[in-house]
Order: C-alpha cells, then sequence, then structure tokens
C-alpha cells in the first residue's frame, strides 16, 4: 500500500524527476525555414524590430538564406534600413551549423506622421543549399503603427533545463520579456489594496508571528504568542500527521516548500500564496495603514537556481534552500516601507516603495535591498511563463502538501486577461478514446467563442497540464487541449502548444502557435 500511495504521490504532483532522453536514432527530418509570425509592430517606443526566421531542426551545414522586401508607404533609406544591410530590396542570412534560428533587425528612421500608416513586408525567397525547403509563413508583414497580430509562432526564453527565467508574452505585440526569477522574494501591488505577493517561481514562503509587531525583538528563539497547530506529510509512511510549532525555530522546520512543509488547510492556514492568483489569497494579510496591526513575518527565501546540466529531456529547476529572513511590512495606502533582517540581527533595514500605477506589481529583493524591473506593464502581457511554480495545497486525498511544477503558464487575470481550455477529446485507463463535439484547433473561430466560459479568477487554466511531464520518459505536448484567450483590448486569440523539447531534446523550450480570431 505504501508503494501504491507513493507513486500516486508522484505522479499527481508532476515532480520534477529526470528522465532519459527517447531520441531513439531516427533520421533527421527534413530542413525548412519560416517566420516566425506572419504579421509584426513597432510601439510608438520602438525604433527597431528583430524579425526571426526559425527552422524545423538544428541546421547540419552552413548556408544563406535571401529574403526579398518591399515597401508600403517606406522607403529603405529613408524610412528605414535593415541589419544586416540590403539596398537593392533583398538581404542575406548566413546560417551557422548548429543554429536553430537567424534573425535581421529592421530600424525605423523616422516617425509617422499622424494619421498615416506605413509597412515593410519581408519575404523569404531563396537559399543556398538545394535541399533546404521555405516554409510557412513565407511572409511577415511588420506595420510602423501598433496593430494586433494575426498569427505568430512563440518560443518563450524559459533558457533550459534549469528553467532559470520567467517569461511574460504579448500576444497582440508579439513581444516577450524575461528576467531571472532568483532576482526577487516579494512582489507589492500597485492596485488600491495593500497586497503583497510571494515569487512563487522561486518557491518563496511567508508566515505571519501573531501579534509580533518588533522586528528587532524577533529571533529564531522567539516563542509564538500561541502554539500552533499544524499538519506535515510523513515522507517514511506519506501520510499526514499532526505538529505543534512552539518557537520560530520549530515553524523554520517546515517553512520551505516541500512534500513534508507545514500547514493547516482547515484552519486556512498555508505559507504560500494560493494557485489561483487571488488579491485575497495571499500568505501575507492586507497591509493596513494602521502600523500597529501589521505583524512580523518569517519569510523563506526559496530555493537557489542549480547550474547543473542534467540528462537530455530532464530538468534541474530546485537548488539548496536560500535560508530565511524577518520582514514587517507597512503602508499609507501609496507606498510601503519594507522593514527586514536577517532572522536573528537586532537592527533592520527600511525602505519606501512608491505604488507605480504602469504595473500590477513592484518586485523587490530582499537579499540586495532594491526593486527589480520584472512585470511589463500591466495590459502589455497576456502570458506568463513562471517556469516553476509552487504553492501549498490539498492532494492526492491528503491534508495539504508543498507542490511544484515545471513548465508552468499562467495567465494575466489581474490585468483583466481571460482564457479558457478547449478539450477535443478524452483517454480512459483502458485507452478507449472519446471525442468531443467540440471544432479542432484549426477549424476554431470567432463564432465558436464562449464568452461565459472565459475565466478571470484562475491564472492556473493553462498551468502545467498542456504538456505530460515525462515521468516516465522524455516529456511530450498533449493534443488533446488548447486554449481561447481575450486580451485586456478585446483581442480573441487561440492558442496550441507545439513543443517542450528543443530540436536537441533539451527540456525547457516550450514553443506555442496562435491566431487572432476575426
Amino acid at each position: 500500500m505504501k508503494k501504491t500511495v507513493f507513486y500516486i504521490l508522484m505522479a499527481g504532483a508532476l515532480v520534477l524527476a529526470s528522465c532519459d532522453s527517447d531520441d531513439g536514432g531516427t533520421s533527421l527530418i527534413d530542413f525548412s525555414a519560416s517566420f516566425a509570425n506572419e504579421s509584426t509592430s513597432l510601439s510608438g517606443e520602438e525604433s527597431t524590430k528583430t524579425i526571426t526566421v526559425g527552422f524545423s531542426r538544428a541546421a547540419t551545414e552552413a548556408g544563406t538564406l535571401t529574403i526579398d522586401y518591399s515597401g508600403d508607404n517606406a522607403e529603405y533609406g529613408t524610412d528605414f534600413t535593415t541589419t544586416p544591410e540590403g539596398q537593392s530590396g533583398r538581404l542575406s542570412l548566413s546560417v551557422a551549423e548548429g543554429e536553430t534560428s537567424v534573425s535581421f533587425e529592421l530600424n525605423k528612421l523616422v516617425d509617422l506622421i499622424e494619421g498615416t500608416s506605413a509597412s515593410v513586408t519581408f519575404t523569404l525567397s531563396g537559399s543556398s543549399n538545394a535541399d533546404w525547403v521555405i516554409g510557412s509563413p513565407v511572409s511577415t508583414v511588420v506595420s510602423f503603427t501598433p496593430v494586433a497580430a494575426t498569427s505568430g509562432t512563440i518560443d518563450p526564453d524559459v533558457s533550459g533545463p534549469n528553467e532559470p527565467n520567467m517569461v511574460f508574452v504579448d500576444l497582440s505585440s508579439v513581444q516577450q520579456s524575461s528576467v531571472r526569477r532568483d532576482t526577487w522574494e516579494l512582489a507589492f501591488y500597485n492596485g488600491t489594496e495593500n497586497r503583497v505577493f510571494l515569487n512563487s517561481s522561486l518557491l518563496v514562503s511567508a508566515a505571519e508571528l501573531s501579534g509580533e509587531t518588533d522586528i528587532n525583538a524577533v529571533s529564531t528563539s522567539t516563542v509564538l504568542g500561541e502554539p500552533m497547530a499544524l499538519y506535515t506529510l510523513n515522507m517514511a509512511t506519506f501520510q499526514p500527521e499532526e505538529v505543534e510549532v512552539a518557537t520560530v525555530g520549530e515553524l523554520l522546520v517546515g517553512l520551505p516548500v516541500g512534500y513534508a512543509q507545514y500547514g493547516n488547510l482547515g484552519e486556512g492556514i498555508r505559507f504560500t500564496d494560493d494557485k489561483e492568483g487571488s488579491l485575497e489569497g495571499t500568505a501575507f494579510a492586507e497591509v493596513s495603514t494602521v502600523p500597529e496591526e501589521n505583524n512580523v513575518y518569517i519569510v523563506g527565501l526559496g530555493t537557489a537556481i542549480p547550474d547543473n546540466v542534467p540528462d537530455a529531456g530532464s530538468i534541474a529547476t530546485t537548488g539548496d534552500h536560500r535560508g530565511f529572513m524577518k520582514v514587517r511590512i507597512l503602508s499609507d495606502g501609496d507606498s510601503y516601507t519594507v522593514q527586514y533582517a536577517e532572522l536573528d540581527a537586532t537592527t533592520y533595514d527600511e525602505v519606501t516603495i512608491d505604488k507605480d500605477p504602469s504595473t500590477l506589481r513592484t518586485a523587490f529583493s530582499l537579499t540586495s535591498g532594491e526593486t527589480v524591473d520584472v512585470e511589463p506593464e500591466t495590459e502589455a502581457w497576456d502570458l506568463q511563463f513562471p517556469s516553476v511554480f509552487s504553492y501549498y495545497g490539498a492532494f492526492g486525498g491528503f491534508s495539504g502538501a508543498g507542490l511544484t511544477y515545471s513548465d508552468y503558464v499562467v495567465h494575466n487575470t489581474l490585468g483583466n486577461v481571460g482564457l479558457y481550455e478547449v478539450l477535443t477529446y478524452e483517454e480512459d485507463d483502458e485507452g478507449t478514446r472519446t471525442d468531443f463535439d467540440v471544432p479542432s484547433y484549426a477549424e476554431y473561430s470567432m463564432a465558436d467563442v464562449d464568452e461565459g466560459s472565459l475565466v478571470y479568477d484562475n491564472r492556473a487554466i493553462i498551468g502545467s497540464d498542456w504538456r505530460v511531464s515525462g515521468f516516465s520518459g522524455a516529456p511530450t505536448v498533449r493534443d488533446d487541449r488548447f486554449y481561447i484567450l481575450k486580451d485586456a483590448d478585446g483581442n480573441y486569440y487561440k492558442i496550441k502548444f507545439t513543443a517542450v523539447l528543443s530540436a536537441n531534446g533539451e527540456r525547457g523550450y516550450p514553443q506555442f502557435i496562435y491566431e487572432k480570431l476575426q
């Protein structure tokens, strides 16, 4: 029975186990080149746009791609140039052996007069290698004024099997931005409520010390005002076990995110933010504008990003625990005051963070004492790839456990982005398939959109369910589902994941396609 529970636990949590490569020695697929997107645009602030040509696999030989271009109300040398140069209506891109994509830049030289428009169309016209194929899309249109992209292929810069980056993606502008997920621990909400979020991609946790408002008086030996009745998962029996915590030192044992993390869901006690990403579901209580109502918290700083390279198809995302700090946060409604120190220190540092209405949250590093640029502006991203994602929740019939997932995806619910999943079929345990009466991804149109199914209060609809974890082999993309997204500007898109591995079989290289619904 213990073995059965163990395997259920491991499989259900999608724990990040090593997987053997399953390349099977198959022959190479044809080499084809195509643009990543059919259209893109420059924002008002942009003067340069990078345009990518992706390959179906890594190049096994060097060569050259030829790209022709034509301008609509845009003249080369007057309105725009390219890098590399292409004054005669054509430019060449060198492809080196081993590359999986190449790119060039369009440089805007002048701003448009208000009310006018301009664009440049680039078309793949040939190659130096006879066995190279031009794929689809063969052309891409770059507009000098912002327009919602009609379709595209996006490779979020998660950056490999350690999944070190969190990535923000905006579909309408075909933009993505990334930042290392170990550069911050806390993020401060810039809305009307005074809320503090934890960096779940780093496995950060936090526990409130009820009645403790003097940060200098708190240490490892501090006795809690009242003992806490909590639960842990006994790792020998895989059964819940009650624990009573009476001191800060005892609390530290069960604060790091993991199966044995302490909590008590029946009493609403958990030391992580909730999976759904709600304002009410943060481990930190809402920060009061009355100073004496704000208690000290113990913050687990999460786990380091390892740098070891696992076998192809496997991941290595969680390293050593980064330790603990004590934190107290105050607010006047327009800014936050953060008091923070090492756990046994008798003095503390203090910093004030003003609310920035242009973004949802302002990130802060307790280890550097500085704010960090993480999120784009509120309406400038639709999807986030935190890559690694953690929370404390019910699981497998147990009272609760700290869970960690890889390859995770969330959508921008606080930024008014809605999303729902479309399942096309399901298979039972015996492999019997039941097809659902829904259009395929290719056939799905605006007429099929179900406005009432769009989810705005749970960021984790996609989560890690878009792929099979690879627990008994290399991970694979599920082909039974795709997603419908409505962005903050009212654009509708259909989204389908197409890769979880790189062309070389490495984990941490997701890819998806999308198309605007008209």
